[in-house]
């Protein structure tokens, strides 16, 4: 087996390296406000990388899932937080891209969505018995506000940012910052 990177990969690797050197300027205080690396999405959005393992045949780069581990391993050298975005954002266009469950209509629409708008969908979808993207398979979970949170009504596989102190409730900054901005 040849282990070495073609020359593609190599310069992928390369700009790779040089993003993560702009992140890591701001990494350490995104980590200590619980932030979001928006400027670091913008670059993401900037160079390209939001298309990087969309096929060429929806107006992607085409890249492999090789290609993307490069990518990912080298961007969370400099922001770990952004590389798991863009890591999560691959890993729902990815699958719903090759799968044959969803309707090309619905393929275009993730495409346009990803390549024409540049839209970061770095979704998790945490269901056991399913998973959703523009209604193809609809979520059976609901949430509601109470004090503190938002309770889950269905078992999860393992969430993002979940608060370990209280199960089933969100504690992302995105959570705590829709919950200060409701009445």
């Amino acid at each position: 087996m040849d282990f070495q990177l073609t020359a593609n990969q190599q310069r992928l690797q390369h700009r790779c390296r040089e993003l993560a050197a702009d992140f890591a300027r701001r990494s350490a205080a995104h980590d200590r406000d619980a932030s979001h690396p928006i400027e670091n999405y913008e670059r993401l959005r900037e160079e390209g990388f939001l298309a990087l393992t969309v096929g060429k045949e929806w107006g992607g780069a085409g890249a492999s899932f090789l290609d993307h581990t490069i990518a990912y391993e080298m961007l969370g050298q400099g922001c770990p937080s952004t590389a798991l975005a863009f890591n999560m954002h691959a890993s729902v266009v990815m699958p719903l891209l090759e799968s044959a469950e969803v309707s090309n209509e619905t393929k275009r629409q993730i495409a346009e969505l990803v390549v024409q708008e540049r839209k970061l969908i770095a979704g998790n979808f945490s269901e056991t018995v399913t998973t959703s993207l523009i209604g193809e398979r609809p979520l059976k979970a609901r949430a509601r506000q109470v004090d503190g949170g938002f309770p889950s009504s269905r078992a999860r596989r393992a969430p993002a940012r979940a608060d370990r102190r209280t199960p089933g409730r969100c504690a992302s900054p995105a959570c705590r910052s829709a919950a200060a901005r409701r009445p």
